[in-house]
């Protein structure tokens, strides 16, 4: 029902806020309790990955009409738990919903003054940029002001949907992290639609699924789409192989998917036998007539394949039809007549926000606009992103992160995705800047790099791990086929 009504999304919210950490601070947050060696060493890339995502990124966080004008809005972020207000000239701010003062909640203040927040227990007033100008109990000659700081978060609303910075270094170009619709003649040139959900898994796991082996005939076999016409990829036993772009992206090249096409007809079969079980799959042929049903409303009024082309204009945005993962924690798609994005936002560290954005080019008349506003919002955000993205949430978020796994060479996109969290992030590359002999190992293992990813305020207190020490970890752990 998230495409039409917000009771489940504010159900959760409302018990996110109800969770909030109050007094004594919360337990730190423990890696994934895989096996280790019997040194003590990661077994398993896994460990590697921060629980509570990458943090030098910018994030997209909610509409800003979200925002009310008069009070803040609590919302929690990797971990973080933030009060967003409006700033002085109408724009979004973000600030710690923690007081520095004795550690209220800002997002239980007020917006007395325009432009600032101030906290509900002692009138602790700040500004956007986390500076106090104000602390109301102590009068106008209070030296709480300007030796009270708070901290805040970089934003930036583009096409009314806020972005913030959740790094602590200097923040990067915002259009490093973010989608070319949201900017220049790409925002002029596109109608923007957005929705979201929540996944109750860990983030990484919310963008794994892309790109797999089940997305056609298996996990998705009843969503609409598949059940008005066939897509997705072809059965496989063979890997695709992926291409890395600037770090930032990987590339999928969906090949091999002619591996059961059939010489005499050049078409892969609609069943294929399975001798270990003396079957076939699918089990009934009932979908290969609803398709033939299906095929004029699928070709002319679902996938509107009349309309223009789409193009981003960036390789690494998927300018033509393909798909892709980007860094932070994006999956992007191009359909060949609309852009499809899904970003998972970690929420907690097995609690994810998706975040849908739909771009396709924007129709010249107001009718035509019009049209695909309804269209979009009366079915297509219910059949593509509930129905058809949602089952990928289904069968995702009760999957063990703490277990051993044995990886199928389908599975080789997921250890490339891995490796360009663990291996090409910001994050990782500023620890490896911090630890050059775990840089110059070109190994990511040890507990220094798991206590820096758990993004503590202790993260900085890390033990050593020797060069040699790190030859000898990968060494094993690439004998075992872990980190490929």
């Amino acid at each position: 029902m998230g495409a039409y009504f917000r009771f489940f999304e504010r159900g959760i919210e409302k018990k996110l806020k109800n969770e909030a950490s109050r007094g004594v601070a919360p337990e730190p947050v423990v890696p994934f309790g895989i096996s280790r060696g019997a040194d003590g060493t990661v077994t398993d890339r896994r460990q590697l990955v921060p629980p509570l995502g990458l943090r030098e990124y910018w994030y997209p966080a909610m509409s800003a009409r979200r925002v009310p004008k008069k009070r803040p809005l609590f919302w929690r972020m990797l971990g973080d738990e933030i009060a967003f207000f409006r700033g002085l000239n109408g724009e979004i701010s973000a600030v710690s919903d923690v007081c520095p003062h004795r550690g209220a909640s800002m997002s239980d203040g007020f917006c007395f003054y325009k432009g600032t927040i101030s906290c509900p227990y002692h009138g602790a007033t700040f500004d956007g940029d986390g500076d106090c100008k104000a602390f109301i109990p102590e009068g106008p000659d209070s030296k709480m002001v300007g030796n009270l700081p708070i901290k805040s978060y970089p934003t930036r609303v583009l096409r009314g949907y806020v972005f913030i910075w959740m790094g602590e270094g200097e923040a990067a170009p915002i259009e490093e992290d973010v989608p070319p619709e949201f900017f220049g003649e790409k925002a002029e040139e596109t109608h923007l639609f957005h929705t979201y959900t929540y996944w109750n898994c860990t983030w990484l796991v919310a963008i794994e699924n892309q790109n797999d082996s089940h997305n056609g005939f298996y996990a998705h076999r009843n969503s609409l789409m598949q059940l008005a016409a066939k897509r997705g990829r072809a059965r496989t036993p063979l890997g695709p192989r992926s291409r890395l772009y600037k770090d930032c992206a990987l590339i999928p090249m969906m090949k091999n998917q002619n591996y059961y096409v059939a010489p005499e007809t050049g078409k892969e079969p609609y069943q294929l036998y399975y001798p270990g079980v003396d079957g076939h799959w699918p089990i009934g042929q009932w979908r290969r007539w609803l398709w033939k049903l299906c095929e004029p409303v699928s070709k002319y009024l679902v996938m509107n394949r009349w309309r223009k082309p789409y193009r981003s204009g960036a390789e690494e945005w998927a300018d033509v039809t393909s798909s892709l993962w980007h860094l932070p924690s994006m999956v992007r798609v191009n359909f060949g007549f609309f852009a499809f994005t899904r970003v998972a936002v970690p929420v907690t560290e097995n609690l994810c926000r998706v975040i849908y954005f739909h771009h396709r080019p924007k129709m010249k008349l107001a009718i035509g606009r019009l049209i695909q506003r309804l269209w979009f919002y009366g079915y297509f955000n219910y059949w593509l992103h509930y129905n058809f993205s949602g089952q990928d949430g289904t069968v995702a978020a009760p999957c063990r992160y703490w277990t051993s796994e044995i990886l199928s060479s389908t599975d080789s996109h997921l250890v490339m995705l891995r490796k360009l969290v663990t291996e090409r992030s910001r994050d990782a590359k500023r620890f490896q800047a911090q630890n050059a002999d775990l840089a110059k190992a070109n190994a990511i293992v040890g507990e220094s790099e798991i206590r820096f990813f758990k993004h503590q305020e202790t993260h900085n207190v890390a033990t050593e791990v020797t060069l040699e020490d790190s030859e000898a970890i990968k060494e094993s752990v690439v004998s075992r086929g872990i980190l490929g």
